[in-house]
């Protein structure tokens, strides 16, 4: 398990909130009284330790922004705080206040923090404060049910009350009044189970620092979406600070981190759901358009949801999933003006240079935060069994910067970076385009990382595509022209990667877990199995499992297990020598228990040992060649080997071939699962299945004997 490096033990976390103190609390808020006032701005709060921290702001020169805030609404203290322009007010306004007291730990120190760290979140004051900043206030926010209040009797504001539960609806009000106080209800119930949950967290400081500490640190750089060097939380909206919280939770070593963290994802997702509109609203100090930040809240909320063990936040993510899109597109993000910035020279003043940097990094989030949806979409649509929420193939962006200008830490390295950037961007309509096409005009412009995330999730939705079809269709490429282009893909961008970088590894993985997908849809599989055994499951509650062939003998001996072996001992090859540190690749679990299924099917079919080629080329083994290959270098000549196994002729030969018990290895995929459930839950539910086939496949062998 990961711990927090350079932490030291992380201190317990105790429930700070006494049942006494919690009832007390709960009391003033819902009479909105707040008993201890500020000696210098005059502003009020519901206890005292708040109070006391409030006071320390005055002390460490903040008394500007605190006492502006005395004579205006929370509201324009936030702002104030974020720096956010005029839009920003109207969420501000209607933020959660689910967080009633959060706790600051002073009994413990919080993260030390590098230069890196300060710049990113530090200087700008307390995490905590900037969260409570907002939180300071009544629960609920400003629903758009609230728009349209019939009667003061239902304000929501902290000047009024609600009508007690059990409060007899009057018998002459209209039957709208009615329904908007039975309404009213509902909001105030779910709000106080919400804020009760977050108070008896015992949520404290040094909690949040940690968990943003480690989300940088561990989560960042196998999806970099966000810029670390230029990140402030003072400029961070509180839903996408709320969920950028939840998932560093995850690579916290605390036996309580994820109950926390799912509580505050819960907050961020409920202020999501009720406040999109105003939140579409929004825009950042340099941002090009509205909306950036809602499309990451998005985005990190619905990864963090993918891969929870809880069903519901599965399901959750995949309904609400398409939003993202939706969104980007009202708010305009797909118009990019790429000439925003100018990139400066290594002799202009830092000021300028800094603010350059950090328009350019604006820029690149935002098209890496439109690019993230891409990437969940393919992964979303291959736990789902179905189609993907958008076209892949069309889409217009354009490929984003380079990873090293992306992880560039000072102006001057950026600059660098971007100065090596020479050949124009395409976009990735263009790329699918030159990818089927028998020219490959891409090869003179190699892809990031990033872009080729993206293009590999394009192939995913093609395959999804091709998996739902019971014939032909218009506009939809056959699976062996996937194939060809997918094997294109391979020794374009992936064959002469280092093969020791963690980068490197999680991008071969994720090919060959789409190959083996297009040879086996393996979510069909894993259905087809559980329903054959009657094992329950709630892993793809929604996928079709009828298109499978129901003979695993058969199936074991085709081209299309042959071939899906062959991707599954690569993948577990790869997952063997990926660092312990990066083995939380978002598309890691799935790929891991992809293998689980085709060496399950394998063995309940008892072809449990296998000899294969030590050396395969993928050319061979899809029997297709890769277009225009005169522009390849170093291509292996064909294979006898790889072609003597995909025909079922292999004969084994010392030095040159592989025997596997696939029995044995299944363990072995256990022992994978388990190491990081405790980073995605969704491994849990992956484990138990995987526990059950196991036990079939033993009571199979013990019977044969």
């Amino acid at each position: 398990m990961i711990s927090a490096e350079g932490f030291g033990a992380l201190p317990a976390v105790e429930t700070l909130l006494k049942p006494s103190t919690l009832q007390d609390m709960k009391g003033a808020v819902y009479l909105n009284r707040k008993p201890f006032s500020c000696l210098r701005c005059n502003k009020s709060f519901g206890r005292q330790d708040v109070l006391r921290r409030h006071a320390k702001l005055h002390e460490n020169g903040k008394a500007r922004v605190l006492a502006e805030s005395s004579a205006t609404p929370p509201a324009s203290v936030a702002e104030e705080n974020t720096r956010l322009e005029e839009p920003m007010a109207e969420v501000t306004s209607r933020k959660p206040s689910c967080l009633p007291e959060l706790h600051t730990d002073t009994s413990h120190s919080s993260i030390p923090a590098g230069p890196e760290t300060m710049q990113s979140w530090a200087e700008s004051g307390e995490l905590l404060e900037i969260l409570m900043s907002d939180f300071n206030s009544n629960w609920p926010i400003t629903l758009p049910v609230m728009q349209f209040q019939p009667s003061a009797a239902l304000r929501m504001d902290s000047s009024e009350v609600l009508p007690p539960a059990n409060e007899q609806i009057d018998a002459f009000d209209s039957p709208g009044q009615q329904a908007m106080q039975q309404m009213s209800r509902l909001i105030g119930n779910l709000s106080s189970s919400l804020t009760a949950e977050i108070a008896s967290k015992g949520i404290t400081s040094a909690f949040l620092d940690t968990c943003i500490y480690v989300f940088f640190d561990k989560f960042m750089p196998s999806f970099p979406v966000l810029h670390k060097p230029t990140f402030l939380a003072r400029e961070t909206s509180h839903p996408l600070l709320l969920n950028i919280i939840s998932l560093g939770s995850l690579f916290v070593a605390a036996e309580d981190a994820v109950t926390k963290g799912e509580a505050l994802w819960r907050l961020a997702h409920m202020s999501v759901a009720t406040s999109w509109q105003a939140l579409m609203a929004t825009r950042g100090p340099r941002d090009q358009c509205n909306g950036v930040q809602l499309i990451l809240t998005a985005l990190l909320g619905q990864t963090y949801a993918l891969l929870s063990k809880n069903e519901s936040l599965r399901m959750t993510c995949q309904v609400f999933h398409g939003l993202g899109f939706y969104w980007a597109r009202q708010c305009g993000m797909y118009q990019i003006n790429e000439g925003s910035f100018h990139l400066p020279t290594f002799d202009t003043p830092e000021d300028e240079k800094n603010e350059q940097w950090k328009i350019w990094a604006a820029l690149e989030v935002h098209k890496r935060a439109i690019l993230g949806h891409y990437i969940l979409d393919g992964q979303i649509s291959q736990f789902s069994g179905h189609a993907t929420c958008v076209r892949h193939v069309t889409n217009p962006l354009l490929t984003p910067a380079s990873d090293q200008a992306f992880a560039a830490t000072t102006a001057d390295e950026w600059i660098v970076e971007v100065q090596k950037q020479a050949t124009p961007q395409r976009s990735f309509q263009m790329i699918f385009v030159d990818m089927f096409s028998p020219n490959l005009l891409c090869l003179n412009q190699p892809m990031s990382n990033f872009s080729v995330r993206v293009v590999l999730e394009g192939f995913q939705s093609l395959i999804s595509d091709v998996q739902q079809l019971k014939g032909p269709a218009v506009g939809t490429p056959s699976k062996i022209s996937i194939a060809q282009a997918l094997i294109s893909l391979y020794n374009l961008s992936l064959r002469f990667l280092n093969p020791a970088a963690a980068e490197s590894m999680e991008l071969l993985i994720r090919w060959h877990s789409i190959c083996l997908n297009l040879a086996t849809p393996t979510t069909q599989l894993c259905r087809w199995i559980c329903a054959t055994y009657n094992i329950p499951q709630q892993l793809y509650s929604g996928a079709d499992y009828t298109g499978h062939e129901s003979d695993l003998v058969v199936w074991a001996q085709s081209d299309e297990g042959r071939r899906a072996l062959l991707h599954s001992m690569a993948i577990q090859d790869l997952v063997d020598r990926l660092p312990l540190g990066r083995s939380h690749t978002i598309h890691l679990p799935a790929a891991i228990f992809a293998v689980a299924s085709i060496y399950s099917a394998r063995c309940m079919a008892d072809k449990a040992s296998v000899a294969v080629p030590a050396t395969i080329r993928w050319e061979d083994a899809w029997g297709v060649e890769s277009q225009n290959e005169t522009n390849f270098d170093n291509i292996p000549t064909p294979n006898n080997d790889t072609n003597e196994f995909m025909q079922g002729r292999y004969v084994t030969s010392s030095g040159k071939s592989l025997m596997r018990n696939l029995t044995y290895e299944l363990n072995s995929l256990q022992i994978m699962l388990g190491s990081i459930s405790l980073r995605w839950g969704v491994s849990h539910e992956m484990d138990a299945i995987l526990h059950q086939w196991i036990s079939i496949v033993n009571e199979s062998s013990y019977s044969r004997v």
